[in-house]
């Protein structure tokens, strides 16, 4: 396991090796929960040491250092270090596999089918092919899938996220889909261009 120093060290090099002439320092270094990432947080010197603020560099959280290989995951500003690991945890556990959303129900659950078919404002037939012709809904990143499943939840429309080889047909769950009626909308789309 690389120490500390060597962490500080391969980030450091990594800011000095770009084209600017400016020195940086380490201000903040820490394990991950599990150990396997060191969290180092970096700025200019004269920001660091001298509080020149007009030579504070933005755009980086944080680097992620792995403690077994010393390889770099560059943390923009604007993520959150818990989450950017929570994704590397994620694929990990998915190795070469997909995750997928699906409903948990099907077209025999005739509440189910009455609640869906009400939320999406369309046809009985339309939701009957959504839940049997085409069960896979969304796929994407574990975290992305797990905030549309709480907003589909919200309506009582069950599901699960599960791993699987294949995504034919998935929906792609970026940040772009964050609200109730962007999954309506591309729920939407799929009904309208057909199975």
């Amino acid at each position: 396991m690389l120490t500390s120093q060597q962490a500080q060290d391969i980030v450091l090099n990594h800011c000095h090796s770009s084209l600017c002439d400016e020195r940086f320092a380490i201000y903040f270094c820490e394990l991950s929960p599990k150990q396997d990432f060191w969290i180092i947080r970096c700025n200019s010197e004269r920001y660091i040491i001298y509080n020149q603020l007009e030579h504070c560099y933005v755009g980086v959280n944080a680097y992620l250092v792995n403690t077994s290989t010393g390889k770099i995951d560059i943390v923009g500003s604007g993520e959150s270090v818990e989450d950017f690991l929570q994704e590397i945890y994620d694929a990990q556990t998915a190795d070469s596999q997909f995750y997928l959303l699906r409903p948990t129900f099907s077209k025999d659950n005739k509440i189910a089918l009455l609640n869906l078919k009400q939320w999406l404002e369309c046809g009985y037939t339309d939701i009957i092919n959504l839940l049997t012709i085409n069960r896979s809904w969304f796929t994407g990143k574990h975290r992305n899938l797990q905030h549309v499943q709480a907003l589909l939840n919200k309506r009582n429309i069950e599901t699960e996220i599960v791993l699987v080889d294949k995504t034919e047909n998935a929906i792609i769950v970026d940040n772009s889909i964050w609200f109730e009626e962007d999954i309506k909308k591309e729920l939407k789309k799929v009904i309208v261009i057909g199975f």
